[in-house]
């Protein structure tokens, strides 16, 4: 942030952007926080402390992104024909789209958590966005046709959800990033151990990501 440049200043709408993103927190990662948990946190760094305050697992100065890239490079290679792995290696070019639904399951069910790496085609989004638009502007017409258009895109947003063969990612790298800020634990040698300076620093990657700001702005932002 330059000098000339006023921090972010969480009220309003942002602060409940804020408060979804600590709740899209605790439901990732199964922790529950007080009513009163966040009262008296007065700085984004105090924010930071509470959220990493029930966590009391041994402390491993060691890289998780590391080992969680081994462990899935040792998943992938029983479905990548033999091809070599590293972090450039395309994911459209080790799961073929055929059978790529089927193989993301059984690599999911190896690693023991689901890595939410596929997503429906740009043509099939906009028809999502287009139907779920028809059912907004229907509410002012008619309820009952609201209601029906509300189920054909509840219908038709999970069949699409289902088949969907777009990687949301390109690299084995982006897809280990993903892993480690979804599942961090899960993405460790030993799921009873953390690195508490990396996952703070992945906890603000995690918050900022959702408030929509760079990390840098984040810990800056002030409360209103």
């Amino acid at each position: 942030m330059t000098e000339d440049a006023k921090p972010f200043v969480f009220e309003g709408e942002g602060y409940e952007d804020l408060e979804l993103a600590i709740m899209h927190f605790e439901k990732d990662y199964g922790f529950t926080y007080a009513n009163d948990a966040f009262t008296n946190v007065k700085s984004i760094a105090e924010l930071i402390d509470v959220i990493c305050a029930p966590i009391s697992k041994e402390n491993k100065e060691d890289c998780t992104s590391q080992q969680a890239f081994y462990k899935l490079k040792s998943v992938l290679q029983k479905y990548a024909d033999g091809a070599v792995i590293t972090p450039s290696s395309q994911l459209k070019m080790l799961i073929k789209r055929k059978n790529r639904i089927a193989t993301i399951r059984s690599i999911e069910s190896e690693l023991g958590f689901e890595l939410k790496v596929l997503k429906p085609t740009a043509e099939l989004s906009l028809f999502l966005w287009l139907v779920f638009l028809g059912t907004v502007v229907s509410v002012f017409i008619s309820m009952y046709f609201a209601m029906l258009i509300g189920f054909i895109w509840l219908l038709s947003y999970r069949i699409i959800y289902l088949n969907a063969k777009e990687f949301k990612v390109e690299t084995v790298g982006e897809l280990v990033k993903q892993m480690v800020m979804n599942n961090y634990f899960k993405s460790r040698r030993d799921s009873n151990t953390i690195n508490d300076q990396e996952f703070r620093k992945m906890v603000i990657s995690f918050i900022a990501d959702l408030v929509g700001l760079t990390e840098e702005e984040l810990l800056e932002a002030q409360f209103g």
